[in-house]
């Protein structure tokens, strides 16, 4: 005899019933561990390992965004970097030529060839910058070929003279010592002039140049050559201020020296003798 509808839901029933109950208990029992309910205990007991999951998936893809973005901020700047190198290629072709053609003109017309000068690398290992004067220690001396009076620059411009000199170490006047003296020109009009050092700030001031001579600021100053200590056509530094009496005869120009003068770590003395320079002289 089978069983009527009824009768075969009725386990169905019953259970669904228990298993409220059970649900209620759980609901309002209190894990004796914790102040949260047992069922929510045992929720977040099965539910903490698939967060944990989703997590470590989610923190995956953050890092893997923020990586990608870091590297499109990379090709970015590699892109920025790769233009400034060509356009600086560029340049340096375009003096390159300039140069080649200057140097067959210069033989064209029966001008010697400039010689080229050797240099040797120092570090400054101490330096004394007081009110006025403004020296500094290099770690090069007479066993490195450095001599009195051999110039001291940087890529960016000269720094100074070497007016001592030991074994191993150098003394070295920067061009913003209340004492020194740079032979100099404006670079766009070849007027010459003087460059001598303030002492009381990192800053020299170009004399003897005539009020009647149109200056700009942020003209180039370059070596003369005529001081016999520094070759011609070494970058010296820009004209900053034009402080000019309409009384004066002659201008009053602040230059701002190109070259880190007051912390260069790292210069260049140049291995110049005084007779090399005559000897250019007196083949100009």
């Amino acid at each position: 005899m089978s069983a009527n509808p009824s009768q075969q839901r009725a386990p169905w029933v019953l259970a669904t019933l228990l298993l409220g109950q059970v649900v209620l208990m759980s609901a309002y029992a209190r894990n004796p561990d914790s102040e949260q309910s047992v069922l929510r205990t045992w929720v977040m007991a099965g539910f903490t390992p698939i967060a944990a999951a989703v997590n470590k998936v989610v923190t995956s893809i953050t890092d893997t965004v923020g990586s990608y973005t870091d590297l499109r901020h990379v090709r970015d700047d590699n892109i920025a970097l790769k233009e400034q190198l060509d356009r600086i290629t560029q340049q340096l072709n375009d003096s390159s030529e300039k140069a080649s053609e200057l140097e067959k003109l210069r033989a064209e017309l029966g001008l010697p060839v400039r010689p080229g000068y050797k240099s040797v690398a120092a570090n400054v290992i101490s330096r004394d910058v007081t009110l006025w004067f403004k020296r500094l220690i290099i770690d090069r001396g007479t066993l490195d070929g450095v001599a009195k009076n051999m110039p001291v620059a940087t890529s960016t411009g000269i720094i100074g003279r070497v007016i001592s000199v030991g074994p191993n170490y150098a003394q070295v006047q920067v061009i913003t010592d209340v004492n020194a003296g740079v032979g100099v020109m404006l670079q766009g009009s070849r007027t010459a002039g003087e460059l001598k050092g303030l002492g009381t700030s990192p800053r020299c001031e170009l004399r003897n140049i005539p009020s009647s001579e149109d200056v700009s600021v942020g003209e180039s100053v370059v070596t003369t050559g005529l001081d016999r200590i520094y070759p011609k056509g070494l970058m010296v530094g820009t004209i900053e201020r034009v402080e000019d009496n309409p009384n004066a005869p002659w201008h009053n120009l602040i230059v701002k020296p190109s070259a880190p003068v007051d912390h260069a770590e790292h210069v260049l003395v140049l291995l110049i003798e005084q007779k090399d320079l005559k000897m250019e002289e007196k083949t100009k």
